[in-house]
């Protein structure tokens, strides 16, 4: 079957004819989460691109650790919930889990802390012990926190174009050969003005840019899951300023396939992932309007696990190199020092951005984290192991 041909390529297609051009964000809509979208149906769906779970369960760990800050900050209630947002194969689930499972038979706070944790995993494709977001309603107001993890660069995105110092936006359309290909027209929401308005002076003819409308929806579920507790979100992205810059001028659009960076999302439709960068300033002000306050200013990934105690990870592992650089454990060393290096690397998983927020609940105190983690450095293990950078 021709790329074209893909299923969900032809449920676009005939939409396409039946209605006219659709938005960008219709169109991914369809490509990601139709009845053949990329989550919902395609085999490779989280196995085209790795992730900061999936690279090793330090990450887990070391957001166990911050868990255990929040369930302190927040009096430490006998029950404290996790609600994990788009969370995949349960990956990071599994690894704050493992992390926690091994101090719950401690007769001191962390094994207090064990018994009061309650994680629950939702995503649109449930597997294992994650569960159907159609789940997420029988969640009382809970105490604890939100957890999403590159879930906010996967939602559908309408995309603009700058022509004659005004805002178009680029809807998708059926060209004279026959093939997809942006149409602009004027715009499907004065929220995609609204948002691209005080840039547009600076912005060179022809600039592209995406704007994303859904992350006041998410604002809205997540208020509504919170008695109260905290929100962390994990995510490649930028605030405002930065996303729509001058130099930015063909957008954050990125496609995913094998491993493979592409930028044409009229390809492989349905079996390919599609994503945008966050626009972190419409995170924090769709958060604040619900009530939701920032508790910090954005970080990045790196920084943030330096925050939690990696570095002593890293310490432990480039001693255990030296020590046992020619003896038979030393190429797990290796595996385990580039696994962990990937994680904060600033040109790939640390350049990620990481929002804390508070809703009716204190500031969490992270200051003795850095030099004392929580939990001890986990080992890599073969889920792990298949997705360990190389050089």
């Amino acid at each position: 079957m021709p790329e074209e041909a893909t299923p969900a390529h032809q449920i676009v297609e005939a939409e396409i004819r039946a209605k006219g051009p659709i938005t960008f964000a219709r169109f991914m809509e369809i490509a990601l989460y139709g009845e053949h979208g990329y989550y919902t149906a395609s085999v490779s769906a989280g196995a085209d691109y790795a992730t900061s779970p999936q690279t090793h369960p330090a990450f887990g760990a070391l957001i166990a650790g911050y868990l255990f800050k929040a369930w302190q900050a927040l009096g430490k209630p006998e029950t404290f919930d996790v609600a994990e947002l788009g969370a995949g194969d349960g990956g990071l689930a599994r690894d704050i889990l493992d992390a926690v499972a091994n101090g719950r038979d401690r007769a001191d706070q962390i094994g207090r802390f064990g018994e009061a944790l309650r994680y629950h995993a939702f995503d649109i494709r449930p597997q294992g012990d994650v569960c159907s977001v159609d789940e997420i309603r029988r969640l009382e107001s809970l105490v604890g926190c939100v957890i999403s993890n590159e879930l906010l660069d996967a939602f559908p995105t309408h995309m603009f174009a700058i022509r004659n110092g005004a805002v178009w936006e680029c809807y998708v359309g059926i060209d004279v050969d026959g093939q997809m290909s942006f149409v602009e027209d004027t715009v499907s929401n004065e929220e995609i003005e609204d948002r691209v308005g005080e840039y547009v002076s600076v912005l060179p003819e022809g600039y592209r840019g995406e704007v994303n409308l859904e992350i006041a929806s998410w604002a809205n579920s997540v208020v509504r899951l919170l008695q109260s507790g905290y929100v962390l979100t994990i995510d490649y992205g930028c605030e405002r300023d930065t996303l729509y810059h001058p130099a930015r001028h063909e957008g954050s659009l990125r496609c995913y396939r094998d491993h493979v960076l592409g930028q044409n999302p009229f390809r492989y439709v349905g079996l390919q992932d599609i994503t945008a960068h966050a626009d972190f300033t419409a995170v924090h002000e769709a958060l604040n309007r619900v009530g939701i306050e920032s508790m910090s200013e954005l970080k990045s990934q790196r920084d943030f696990l330096f925050d939690l105690g990696i570095d002593r990870y890293l310490r432990r592992v480039r001693k255990a190199l030296v020590s046992d650089r020619y003896g038979r454990h030393g190429g797990d060393w290796v595996h385990e020092s580039r696994a962990l290096n990937a994680l904060v690397d600033i040109r790939g998983l640390g350049d990620f951005r990481v929002a804390q927020h508070r809703y009716r609940a204190p500031e969490i105190d992270l200051s003795e984290l850095e030099t004392a983690p929580i939990f001890p450095q986990p080992a890599l293990s073969n889920r792990h192991l298949r997705h360990v950078p190389y050089d």
